[in-house]
C-alpha cells in the first residue's frame, strides 16, 4: 500500500510538472512549488480551525489556571472540570494537531518519493532529468547542504513566531525556547533531505507565516467589527 502511496506522489509531481510544461516553462522545481500551494490550498479549513483553537485555548488559560489551583490535590477532579470547560466553551484541544497529523505523511511519502524521482538510474521512465536541477540546485532529489536550509531557518522561525502572536498575542519563555531551537534543529535535518522535499517546506512554512498574518487581520477586522455593533 504505501509503495502505492509512493507511486502516487511521484504521479502528482509529474502532473504538475506537464502543467510547467503547458505553460512553457517546464522545471521540477517550479512544480514542487504548485504542488505545495495545492496543499496549502487544500489544509486551509484545518489551519483557520487549528488557529481559532490555540486562541480559544489561551483565552481559557486563567480559568484553566484556576481550575488547577482549586483542584491541585486531586488531577483527576482537575482534568474532569478542564474537559468540562472545553465542552462547554466549543474547544476541542485535538484540532490543533490536525494540520500536522496530515502534512506528516505528505512529508514521507514526498521523501521516498523524491528520491526515486530524480535517480539517475531508477527514476520513472516519464521523468526528465534534464529538468532535475532549479535555480542553483543541481538536482532536487540530491541534499542541498547550505542554502536551502538556512531558509528552512528562516521561515520555520517565521511561521512559528506569527502563530504563536497570533494565539496569544505574546511570546512566554518556553515558546522563545522552542521558537530558537525547533528551527536550527528542522535546519540541520534538511541538510541531509531531498532538495524538493526541502523546497516543499520551505515553500510551506513561507505560504503559512503569510496566511497566518491575513487570518490574524481578518480576524481582527472581524472583532473590530464586532465591538463597533
Amino acid at each position: 500500500m504505501w509503495n502505492n502511496i509512493v507511486q502516487g506522489f511521484s504521479e502528482i509531481i509529474q502532473a504538475f510538472y506537464l502543467a510547467t510544461v503547458w505553460m512553457k516553462i517546464p522545471s521540477y522545481g517550479l512544480a514542487i512549488i504548485l504542488f505545495t500551494i495545492a496543499v496549502k490550498i487544500v489544509l486551509f479549513p484545518l489551519t483557520r480551525l487549528q488557529m481559532n483553537s490555540m486562541r480559544a485555548m489561551q483565552e481559557l488559560q486563567p480559568k484553566i489556571k484556576e481550575i488547577q489551583e482549586r483542584y491541585k490535590n486531586k488531577p483527576e477532579k482537575a482534568q474532569q472540570a478542564v474537559m468540562q470547560l472545553y465542552k462547554e466553551k466549543g474547544v476541542n484541544p485535538m484540532s490543533g494537531c490536525l494540520p500536522l497529523l496530515i502534512q506528516m505523511p505528505i512529508i514521507f511519502a514526498l521523501f521516498s518519493s523524491l528520491r526515486l524521482f530524480f535517480d539517475p538510474k531508477l527514476h520513472p521512465p516519464y521523468v526528465d532529468l534534464t529538468k532535475a536541477g532549479f535555480l542553483w540546485i543541481e538536482n532536487l532529489g540530491q541534499p542541498d547542504p547550505i542554502i536551502l536550509p538556512l531558509l528552512t531557518v528562516v521561515v520555520t522561525f517565521a511561521q512559528q513566531f506569527f502563530t504563536s502572536m497570533t494565539a496569544s498575542g505574546k511570546i512566554d519563555p518556553t515558546q522563545r525556547t522552542m521558537l530558537i531551537i525547533m528551527p536550527l534543529f528542522i535546519g540541520w535535518i534538511a541538510r541531509t533531505l531531498p532538495a524538493g522535499l526541502t523546497l516543499y517546506w520551505v515553500v510551506f512554512s513561507l505560504f503559512s507565516a503569510v496566511e497566518t498574518l491575513v487570518i490574524r487581520r481578518m480576524s481582527g477586522v472581524a472583532k473590530g467589527a464586532g465591538s463597533k455593533a
